[in-house]
């Protein structure tokens, strides 16, 4: 069997079975399990399945209020138990873009949290119509956070211009 071959069994393997990726590789002999995960991530039946995970929008806006009131980028990634070149990255796009340089640009944004399920599998039901929701959603949490932020804005002076 070629390699072309052995790749397009293992694959049709994972998505033909309940099978997790350590099992494909186990029952097959081959390959390693990071290798199948990277000839899956080639695939577009898997695509977006690999993504790490999502941190929620709120924890991002909280580093950035910690670290501009103050607070050392090192201690508030301590306390939201994030990384330090996360807030970094998060203080410098809000400095740039303000609220809605915050937003995840995850399609999986709106699930905060949550880990991706990588073992959820595309089905007929996945169409059009679910990607526009979920563009939807997006649209409406980014207005969402950008209104927040102006009644912030707003609290802080009351004499502020809107414009």
């Amino acid at each position: 069997m070629s390699g072309l071959e052995e790749r397009e069994r293992a694959v049709e393997l994972y998505f033909t079975t309940p099978m997790t990726t350590a099992q494909v590789v186990e029952h097959l002999g081959y390959p390693t399990r990071q290798c199948l995960e990277r000839w899956l991530a080639m695939d577009s039946r898997y695509a977006g399945h690999m993504a790490k995970p999502i941190i929620p929008l709120e924890t991002r806006r909280r580093a950035v209020e910690l670290v501009l009131g103050g607070m050392q980028q090192k201690q508030a990634a301590k306390q939201l138990g994030v990384s330090v070149g996360a807030v970094h990255g998060w203080v410098r796009a809000y400095r740039k873009g303000g609220m809605a340089a915050l937003q995840p640009k995850n399609r999986n944004s709106a699930q905060g949290n949550k880990p991706a399920d990588s073992r959820r599998r595309p089905s007929a039901a996945d169409d059009d119509d679910a990607e526009a929701l979920r563009r939807r959603v997006e649209e409406l949490e980014l207005e969402n956070a950008l209104m927040r932020e102006v009644v912030e804005v707003v609290k802080k002076d009351p004499g502020a211009d809107l414009r």
